[in-house]
């Protein structure tokens, strides 16, 4: 099971009431803990965002939430909300500034003898986070940053624990093409910088998965950006880190070994990138079940043809290929062409439901991507173990979705994912189960739809 999920988002105000939240896209597993006292946190806001509310349901699947009613009802401060859960235990909203603004604190909350309490201080994350995931108790975060031909990552964390200080000071190099992993990220056009698309726990290892960039001329200036594409789309690459919080060079993630595969070397069996969704946040796509790491490739556009190249594919490293803790080798037993199961769709996000089993959302319209709203409607249940794929019923036709919220609830206990929908008619709660059966459910009466998250009493 990931023993890692993904990071932070906004938020503001405590207030005592039962609740409670998941948004990790991972294979995480938080355990039922005190399932008496379970409560769904659901987001919403007025259209204009002037306000914004969390209110509270220990049944998802019935009833009605309005948020004009004052009762039991908290605020929280934000204009781009990303929400994160640790272990179904701690809901963290993390705040970033829009581009050229700023942003307030980032807040963190628990329940407490079913009331949700306020965790920690409220802490200024001072950027965007691109990519992010939880290493033990720390909330671990990378931030893409590209100035005149200097291409860098920024490290940052917060120990979630106590929740009281956060470090932004690290910093990783992307287009450094004397050393790994920028030396291995050549074709025959050049070098390449990279940036994160998503990371990952494994024991003692950090695993990042990088999405190279190509760097074209402007300005004088050489300038690497993902819509740009790559001319590496067919190859994927993965980092092996150790994490040292302590480090005084500020190195706190230092590489350890690089793990590269090329499509040309596996005919047939094309794999690209793990590249991320829209809305610049990555996440999703490294998946921890059990002793096994599942790699999710999204694909990404090649540069010289402007097209999609590679389909989605799942990949696995597992076995010998872990030696000591470490993985080192992706398996050549197994492979995946997801386009195949699901009729041509590509890959957006994968949602871990326990027993092996992954609900995955996809882009709408087959042979397509897209960074836009309203795109990736599509839902379907894969197994990684029989690798058996069922299209999910139940959710309302793409033509009536106007948004699925970016934050969602999984329970790995009962299998579940449960999504905050905004239809032409409204907005509702929809619970997807293992077997791709999806359920209308709350009615929530809100303009603006911000997503849906899951506490257990610990």
């Amino acid at each position: 099971m990931k023993d890692s999920f993904k990071l932070f988002s906004m938020a503001l105000c405590a207030c005592a009431f039962a609740a409670c939240s998941d948004d990790n896209g991972d294979g995480g597993d938080g355990g039922p803990g005190d399932k008496s006292a379970i409560q769904y946190v659901v987001m919403s806001g007025t259209a204009d965002g002037t306000a914004n509310y969390l209110q509270l349901t220990s049944d998802p699947t019935k009833g009605t939430i309005d948020p004009t009613n004052k009762n039991g009802r908290m605020s929280f401060d934000a204009s781009n909300p990303d929400f994160v859960n640790y272990n179904n235990e701690i809901l963290i909203g993390m705040n970033y500034p829009s581009q050229g603004g700023t942003a307030g604190p980032s807040q963190a909350w628990k329940l407490v003898d079913g009331q949700l309490v306020e965790h920690g201080s409220r802490l200024q994350l001072d950027g965007d986070v691109k990519a992010r995931c939880f290493f033990n108790d720390y909330l671990l975060g990378l931030s893409d940053q590209a100035t005149d031909n200097d291409h860098t990552s920024r490290v940052k964390f917060i120990k979630v624990s106590d929740f009281s200080s956060v470090t932004t000071n690290g910093v990783l190099d992307c287009d450094d093409s004397s050393k790994e992993p920028a030396s291995q990220m050549t074709s025959q056009y050049g070098n390449e910088a990279w940036g994160v698309g998503d990371m990952a726990q494994y024991g003692d290892y950090v695993l990042l998965a990088y999405t190279t960039k190509h760097t074209v001329q402007d300005n004088n200036y050489q300038r690497a950006k993902a819509s740009y594409g790559t001319d590496l789309d067919k190859n994927f690459y993965l980092g092996v880190y150790k994490f040292d919080p302590t480090d005084a060079d500020k190195e706190y993630l230092k590489f350890q070994n690089m793990i590269i595969r090329k499509s040309e070397d596996h005919v047939g069996q094309k794999a690209g990138q793990i590249k991320g969704n829209s809305r610049s946040r990555t996440e999703t796509g490294i998946e921890v079940v059990g002793d096994n790491i599942y790699l999710f490739c999204q694909g990404g556009k090649n540069f010289r043809s402007g097209n999609m190249e590679v389909p989605s594919a799942v990949l696995r490293i597992s076995g010998s290929n872990i030696q000591s803790g470490k993985p080192v080798a992706i398996d050549n037993d197994y492979y995946v062409n997801l386009n195949d199961k699901t009729g041509n769709r590509y890959l957006w996000r994968c949602y871990y439901l326990g027993d092996n089993k992954f609900c995955l959302q996809l882009f709408t319209n087959p042979g397509q991507e897209g960074y836009n709203e309203g795109t990736h409607l599509t839902f379907g249940i894969f197994d990684v173990e029989t690798t058996d794929y069922t299209p999910v019923t139940g959710m309302p036709a793409a033509t009536d979705v106007v948004d699925i919220a970016l934050a969602c609830a999984t329970d790995t206990s009962n299998g579940t994912v449960t999504f905050e929908v905004q239809t032409t008619a409204g907005a509702n709660l929809y619970t997807i189960n293992r077997n791709g059966q999806a359920t209308k459910g709350t009615t929530v009466e809100a303009e603006t739809i911000k997503g849906v998250s899951l506490l257990y009493q610990k």
